[in-house]
């Protein structure tokens, strides 16, 4: 393969996943017309996946609440600017509403108000969570016997 096939593969690779994010970043805002309340939900939680070693990326952020530090993978696509995507940061819980540091899908995903930029040409793949653990209420857990 040339150095031309190979450079116009890489630019059609990064436009693909730029259109996938904006996808999921549109279909957030159509959630909140009337025609669509109920159906879509307004967050779509995501996992990305670096470009440089294929891990989850992860930020570090403050609880809006309690202004506890947490780390996380979960994040909510808040806008795409150029080439740049801007997220904010959602909290992972376990089913009693603790927080958990975890490669496992949480329990429950809290938002943040936290937000960070990063060059979408850092990221290779996404993956979106199940919207429904977004505000998902926590079990309350009785004294046990």
């Amino acid at each position: 393969m040339s150095d031309n096939e190979q450079e116009k593969n890489v630019i059609e690779s990064y436009n693909n996943f730029e259109s996938i994010l904006k996808t999921i970043y549109e279909t957030q805002n159509k959630a909140k017309l009337t025609i669509f309340k109920g159906i879509l939900r307004e967050t779509i939680p995501i996992v990305l996946y670096t470009s440089s070693n294929f891990e989850p990326y992860y930020a570090d952020g403050i609880t809006s609440t309690s202004q506890t530090s947490f780390r996380t993978r979960f994040f909510r696509i808040e806008d795409i600017v150029g080439s740049l995507v801007y997220l904010s940061l959602l909290y992972p819980m376990d089913v009693e509403g603790n927080y958990i540091d975890s490669m496992r899908v949480p329990y429950r995903l809290e938002k943040t108000k936290t937000i960070v930029s990063a060059s979408i040409q850092n990221f290779c793949s996404v993956q979106c969570i199940d919207p429904k653990l977004v505000n998902r209420l926590s079990l309350e857990i009785g004294d046990k016997w």
